[in-house]
């Protein structure tokens, strides 16, 4: 209900807002973030925390970046940014899975180790002169429809089907609500928790690969205002459909209403102090 009187209060009140471009604007913009939500979501489904989606992307990009302005091809340079995912969701998965770390702390420190070592790699400075072609992903369209949202697409359906339609779905579903009585049911909680992670460092790998792809550069922090965005859709989509659920499409929804929210602000010339505000407000409701 708020998302579709927030679409049509903008509608009426900014012509540029129902614009074509500004529709292509959104479809990029939502892209984005809903990768990263997804991640999320397989985390918080079980109980879990993962601050350093924003981080692995930075990471991602810089890994993908180094990579291709040092003459590796395109298809080597994914495939080493995908890895680079999810080697840092292994190293959380363990850590909290199997280690008995707080996933709260643990990934506030990976996030804390993983921004050092962008930074570390690159001195600060970011990486430009990236091979034509790469841009293909992150800002190219197919029949009118941006690549990127395409990929999003792709990815929330595959990740979808895995929790509503298989076995480690519904494992994992069983985990978010008892992971005791979980355990007491045979379930392998601490595998489960693993693989959450990983599918978290994958789906911020993309995300990083896509953004640096769209703005063909890669810097030490790019990715990490995210975090925050994707954390509050998740919540925003926990309030939504089956309520008090993280789920897949309920953060879908979550990020709609936070995109929409921004974009309208920002056509409205709203400041950008303004718009934090407003989105913080959102939350709350």
């Amino acid at each position: 209900i708020i998302l579709s009187a927030m679409i049509l209060c903008f509608s009426i009140l900014l012509p540029a807002f129902r614009s074509g471009a500004n529709l292509m604007n959104l479809l990029g913009q939502t892209a984005i973030l809903s990768i990263f939500a997804t991640g999320m979501t397989c985390c918080l489904k079980m109980g879990d925390f993962d601050l350093s989606i924003g981080a692995i992307a930075a990471i991602t990009g810089i890994v993908v970046a180094k990579m291709l302005v040092n003459g590796y091809g395109i298809p080597l340079a994914i495939a080493s940014g995908l890895l680079t995912g999810l080697l840092v969701g292994l190293l959380n998965g363990v850590l909290v899975a199997y280690v008995g770390l707080s996933a709260f702390v643990c990934t506030l420190a990976t996030m804390s180790v993983i921004l050092g070592l962008a930074m570390w790699i690159t001195k600060g400075i970011s990486i430009w002169d990236l091979p034509n072609g790469f841009e293909v992903i992150g800002r190219g369209e197919l029949l009118g429809i941006p690549n990127r949202f395409i990929i999003m697409i792709l990815l929330v359906l595959v990740i979808w089907v895995v929790h509503a339609y298989t076995p480690t779905g519904r494992r994992m579903e069983a985990i978010g609500g008892n992971p005791e009585a979980s355990r007491l049911s045979g379930i392998n909680v601490a595998r489960n928790r693993l693989l959450g992670y990983l599918l978290s460092g994958f789906c911020s790998a993309i995300a990083g690969i896509v953004l640096t792809s769209a703005v063909m550069s890669s810097n030490p922090t790019q990715g990490t205002h995210y975090l925050l965005d994707a954390f509050g859709a998740c919540f925003i989509g926990a309030a939504t459909v089956r309520i008090g659920q993280f789920h897949i499409w309920g953060t879908f929804v979550g990020v709609l209403i936070v995109v929409v929210a921004i974009n309208g602000l920002i056509i409205m010339m709203v400041p950008g102090y303004l718009t934090d505000m407003i989105k913080g407000l959102i939350l709350l409701l």
